[in-house]
């Protein structure tokens, strides 16, 4: 007789945001689908985990990562994510309408890992960034190529990315940062996709470039420690960060090893002011900086006083609907794409830092035991560096 299940994950605390679960439950896939949850599912199983003790999630989703592999930042989506429970990542920005086709016909075909983009509006995206700034000459930022490009590869590009940073316009180059902006918003809404923002180091006012971005767009390194930073000068939230998280702008952490202040994310947690998804940046940083994977990160946030309910929705089920998949990912419900990551809480002491040597002592971390992809099971990672 066929087995019922081609894997059951039996006996977990399944947390699921998106379905307000946090209990006792055993998973079923079939067919690369999830197929069945229930408080006990009978039945034969091809394969059968042991999840006693441990937590059940969706896939993990990393909104903003850089996975051109064989470019200066590019890092391998298989080591450094889905072996950490990350079963969909998003690469932001690594390529632009003239390098595009490198990452989706060369990169992404040898990944395990879905990868959807996000499409630099500078044409060369960041092959040039380590050796200048990749919108110095305005002129490679070019509306009409990014917007088809955009609007050709809908199931890879889920929007168009602008860097408004020093490191990106030029050295105090408000001009250029100004006119990126517009271009992007431009392009953007051409192709009639997403936006997503770069807000760390800006040249220019974080308020004004707040105004730039809709319901959907994305503000991300929300938690940097610069001048132009979610706190305004009396140590509160900006009024205009409040007002574009009401209005459905998705406040992305974008951590990487510089991009997320200490000080700043516990401050604007205690006010309230949650980011809609945790996400690593995940690139290849110079000599002496760290950066974490989503995993890590999720045990960073549980410390800076975030629930576990909210930070795994941060990268399940708000994290899908953010890119526009929650009818595919971010939740077990049956039918949908067959994602899990069985995880422990592990207790102990931990110490996660940021950019400028801030700490962050936590008693509980996320530890991998096993990872699902389509209802399969992969080999999982515990180190928490990439």
């Amino acid at each position: 007789m066929t087995p019922a299940w081609n894997l059951l994950v039996r006996g977990g605390t399944l947390v699921d945001p998106a379905q307000s679960i946090s209990a006792r439950r055993d998973v079923a896939f079939r067919g690369g689908k999830v197929a069945a949850v229930a408080e006990t599912l009978t039945g034969e199983a091809t394969e059968v985990i042991d999840a006693a003790g441990a937590l059940v999630t969706p896939g993990l989703i990393d909104i903003h990562t850089h996975v051109y592999h064989g470019l200066a930042t590019g890092r391998h989506a298989d080591q450094t994510s889905l072996a950490n429970g990350v079963t969909t990542v998003v690469d932001a920005g690594s390529a632009g309408w003239m390098t595009l086709r490198g990452l989706r016909d060369y990169v992404i075909p040898t990944y395990q890992t879905r990868v959807f983009a996000f499409l630099h509006i500078s044409a060369t995206g960041l092959t040039i960034n380590r050796i200048m700034p990749e919108l110095a000459d305005i002129k490679f930022a070019q509306v009409e190529e990014a917007a088809r490009t955009a609007a050709e590869n809908r199931g890879l590009v889920l929007g168009i990315k602008v860097r408004i940073a020093h490191g990106a316009t030029g050295q105090g180059n408000q001009a250029n940062a100004r006119e990126a902006l517009r271009r992007g918003r431009q392009a953007a809404d051409l192709a009639g996709v997403r936006l997503m923002v770069h807000v760390s180091d800006t040249p220019i006012p974080l308020d004004e470039i707040l105004e730039h971005l809709r319901e959907g767009d994305v503000a991300t390194h929300i938690f940097n420690g610069n001048a132009e930073q979610v706190l305004g000068p009396d140590g509160r939230i900006r009024a205009a960060v409040r007002a574009a998280k009401e209005r459905g702008v998705v406040l992305d952490v974008g951590h990487a090893s510089i991009h997320c202040d200490v000080k700043v994310a516990r401050r604007a947690i205690a006010e309230g002011l949650l980011p809609t998804t945790i996400s690593t940046d995940l690139h290849t940083p110079p000599a002496g900086r760290i950066v974490y994977n989503l995993r890590a990160l999720m045990s960073k946030f549980l410390a800076l006083g975030m629930t576990l309910d909210d930070v795994v929705a941060s990268v399940t089920s708000r994290a899908a609907a953010a890119i526009g998949k929650s009818s595919e990912l971010g939740s077990l419900v049956p039918g949908m794409t067959g994602d899990a990551v069985v995880m422990d809480l592990e207790d102990g002491h931990f110490t996660y830092t940021d950019g400028a040597g801030n700490e962050v002592k936590a008693t509980r971390r996320f530890g991998t035991r096993h990872v699902i992809r389509e209802g399969r099971r992969l080999p999982a990672a515990h180190e928490d560096q990439l």
